[in-house]
């Protein structure tokens, strides 16, 4: 196993950091001044490096040999690009090993996809070949509840999407791999007010077991929009 040195120095760890824009926001959102990204991929690694953001070379799985290294852990964009759900299960159980505060995890919305099919609809990162495990909010509910270290979670919806017109709204038909939908560009979609929410993005915040930060105050420093499901309700 590579070995880490040094994450005793940081305030938090971004798993699958790409080219670093994460830990940027993650260290403006939260007010801390140290984060530091991992990624597999040495390319990855070295364009963090390149943007003046420290970065390892590092699986996100096996940092259980760090415990408590961390205030805290983001997941930005990165579990959706995991093969599926057993490697994101362990990456959160990892998380929860190696900061001793919260994790906070965001990425694309797919709870809408069948509802949105059946309206001959899609939302356009739903047919992403570069995201196989498509994550739904009672997938991280079953995660979450489940690891020992987490004492309480919620789960949020950002940026809704009230309708077919939405840019982020393809007809079923439309190529893989799109972006936002564009008149002219792709086939036109049915005009179609949404009838149950739909969102851009999901977001989870997990408090770890002996930490004295709050839900609260964690997401009083995030934007979001609706509580999906809350452990302490």
């Amino acid at each position: 196993m590579l070995m880490l040195t040094g994450l005793n120095d940081y305030d938090f760890i971004d798993f699958g950091c790409s080219k670093g824009g994460s830990i940027a926001y993650a260290a403006k959102a939260f007010g801390v001044p140290r984060g530091i990204g991992i990624d597999i991929s040495p390319e990855k690694v070295e364009a963090t490096r390149g943007a003046g953001f420290d970065a390892m070379l590092a699986d996100a799985r096996t940092l259980s040999a760090y415990p408590k290294a961390v205030s805290f852990v983001t997941m930005l964009d990165f579990l959706e690009h995991l093969p599926g759900l057993s490697d994101a299960r362990t990456c959160i159980l990892s998380a929860s090993e190696v900061a001793k505060d919260f994790i906070f995890i965001r990425q694309p919305w797919f709870d809408s996809d069948g509802y949105l099919m059946s309206l001959g609809l899609k939302l356009y990162w739903s047919d992403w070949r570069g995201h196989p495990n498509a994550m739904t909010s009672l997938e991280f509910h079953n995660v979450l509840s489940r690891i020992p270290n987490i004492e309480d979670f919620r789960i949020y919806g950002r940026d809704p999407i009230l309708d077919s017109d939405h840019p982020a709204v393809h007809p079923i038909g439309s190529p893989t791999d799109q972006h936002e939908w564009k008149a002219g560009t792709h086939d036109p979609k049915p005009a179609v007010p949404f009838d149950r929410p739909v969102f851009k993005q999901i977001m989870c915040i997990a408090i770890l077991k002996g930490s004295s930060t709050t839900l609260e105050e964690v997401e009083a420093k995030l934007p979001w929009d609706t509580v999906v499901f809350a452990s302490d309700a």
